[in-house]
């Protein structure tokens, strides 16, 4: 019996232990050593300068931080990846466009900024591993889209950066891993 309470006592704990893990996991972004900002810095430069910045995506694929830029400039529409420990260049793509799409407000898209979402985002689902975290813009203005897998099933939290508010939350049940 006493064998029995130790047992559980031990599995509370790791439980706890992962739990605190994951949370943690989201105050960081993983191991993510380039920020967002500096992600946007390097998009620019590939694309040549400044531009509309329609998207900026960070995503965890098989524990491999990335980001995920999306430019426009001078007629072009430029697609590039960043590896998100080293802030090397993998993929580049540019087609030529004729539109020219709202842009992000550049100074808003911060990590410290992105990191206030996630724990919000996180809070509200009990907890769990960030996969993917977005600042798109829509017609109607900014959302943050976080991605969040707890205990197999995958939140999608969308979030106003300016108020912090939770605009909508979605549940899949049996989560794809990333």
């Amino acid at each position: 019996m006493k064998t029995k309470k130790i047992g559980m006592f031990v599995l509370a704990i790791i439980c706890v232990m992962g739990f605190c893990l994951d949370f943690a996991h989201a105050s960081y972004l993983g191991n993510t050593q380039i920020s967002f900002e500096r992600a946007i810095e390097i998009a620019f430069g590939r694309a040549g300068g400044n531009g509309t910045v329609k998207e900026v995506e960070w995503n965890l694929k098989y524990g491999q931080p990335i980001y995920e830029v999306e430019i426009y400039r001078n007629g072009q529409k430029y697609e590039i990846k960043i590896d998100g420990l080293t802030g090397e260049v993998f993929s580049s793509k540019s087609k030529q466009t004729y539109k020219t799409p709202a842009g992000l407000t550049v100074s808003q898209i911060t990590s410290a900024k992105s990191n206030e979402l996630v724990k919000i985002a996180v809070n509200m689902v009990g907890g769990g591993t960030i996969v993917n975290i977005e600042w798109e813009q829509k017609t109607f203005g900014t959302i943050v889209d976080i991605k969040i897998i707890n205990n197999g099933v995958k939140h999608e939290v969308k979030i106003n950066p300016v108020t912090s508010e939770i605009v909508q939350h979605k549940q899949k049940p049996k989560a794809k891993y990333y």
